[in-house]
């Protein structure tokens, strides 16, 4: 048990020591270190509903992103007195390098879009 405590405390030490020194690092992930910028555009389809989404290219210049959506503002007019409701919307969170899409329904406006990050 002597002999046990010895080896586990100098393999610790050593593994420690290497660690500090910077000898053993981990590869980092390139979607971590890779920077990217993002942009949201709306358009309307063909059937006259605004839909938007949102893309990701890498630029140096760039912010570090892992996971970006859509989101998108949509005006609806209801009931005879014209009343004006605003929702929101949100496409799926997808990588960078993929759309993220999302549309509002029939009869309703565009109020703005944007697109969201995820670090």
């Amino acid at each position: 048990m002597r002999w046990g405590k010895k080896f586990a405390t100098g393999t610790l030490a050593i593994l420690m020591g290497a660690t500090a020194t910077g000898l053993i690092t981990a590869a980092p992930a390139e979607a971590a270190t890779a920077k990217y910028a993002c942009k949201a555009y709306a358009d309307m389809d063909s059937i006259g509903r605004p839909t938007a989404y949102s893309t990701c290219v890498k630029k140096g210049s760039g912010k570090a992103v892992r996971l970006h959506r859509v989101e998108i503002k949509c005006d609806q007019v209801q009931g005879a007195r014209e009343t004006v409701v605003t929702y929101t919307l949100h496409g799926p969170w997808v990588s960078p390098g993929k759309k993220s899409n999302v549309r509002c329904g029939t009869k309703n406006f565009l109020r703005g879009f944007k697109v969201q990050t995820k670090s």
